[in-house]
């Protein structure tokens, strides 16, 4: 009895993400995109904390189900396209201080899938993000045309230069990849399948609170430059500490 009580333990553990300093995750958001409409107008936080994300599209893009996800089902994004009209759908939720870190150790990311068609040339893609490049921000972004390495990014108050870190492997394989950026008293590490693929060193006063500012998924906007998501996304999460 006590080793299936251990393991369930652990099993419960993994299933919320990477453990903080403390050994205890507060997840935060999870979206885990099971009751939704297609196309998708508005989701539900699985975390319980209420952050509902709403679907929004302009030039007729729409956010749909992708079946089968991760798990499940997952979303998926507009085709790539190239022009001022093509379609454009982002996810997004209203800001809030819990999804604004500061200096507390954190962990966030998505299940990722994309194929190397699906990378755009002439632009980055935008996963989960709070914040923009003039703000503080938390950034998971798809960056690299050419084999889909993924990059974590932070800013800090004030207007400090950022902090990225950039895979050492792609994802752009058509199969499902765990993409998480984590924080810990030192560093700033992006994970793939739970491996560690890069980090830099992130001190523990580098304060990340982007107040304001929404949470937006698949994209930053739908409006121009808006640095769309072409693939598809399951299970979105953000833990903290």
């Amino acid at each position: 009895m006590r080793n299936t009580s251990m393991r369930a333990g652990l099993t419960a553990v993994l299933m919320l993400g990477p453990l903080t300093a403390t050994g205890v995750v507060s997840q935060k958001l999870r979206y885990r995109f099971e009751a939704v409409s297609n196309p998708v107008t508005t989701v539900v936080d699985d975390s319980g904390k209420g952050h509902t994300g709403t679907a929004q599209g302009s030039n007729g893009g729409t956010v749909v189900i992708e079946t089968p996800g991760y798990e499940g089902q997952g979303v998926r994004f507009p085709a790539v396209c190239v022009g001022t009209t093509c379609p454009k759908a982002a996810i997004t939720a209203a800001d809030s201080a819990a999804l604004n870190p500061g200096t507390a150790l954190f962990s966030f990311g998505a299940r990722v899938r994309v194929t190397l068609a699906e990378l755009s040339a002439d632009h980055g893609s935008n996963l989960v993000q709070k914040g923009l490049s003039t703000t503080p921000q938390w950034k998971l972004q798809l960056d690299d045309a050419v084999t889909g390495k993924p990059s974590c990014v932070v800013r800090t108050t004030g207007g400090a230069s950022a902090v990225i870190v950039k895979s050492s492997v792609g994802i752009a394989d058509g199969t499902w990849h765990k993409v998480t950026c984590q924080r810990t008293s030192t560093t700033l590490t992006i994970l793939i399948d739970n491996v560690a693929r890069g980090s830099a060193v992130l001190a523990s006063t580098y304060d990340i609170n982007p107040a304001g500012q929404p949470l937006t998924i698949g994209a930053k906007s739908v409006g121009s430059n808006n640095d769309q998501f072409h693939g598809a996304l399951d299970d979105v999460y953000f833990n903290l500490d």
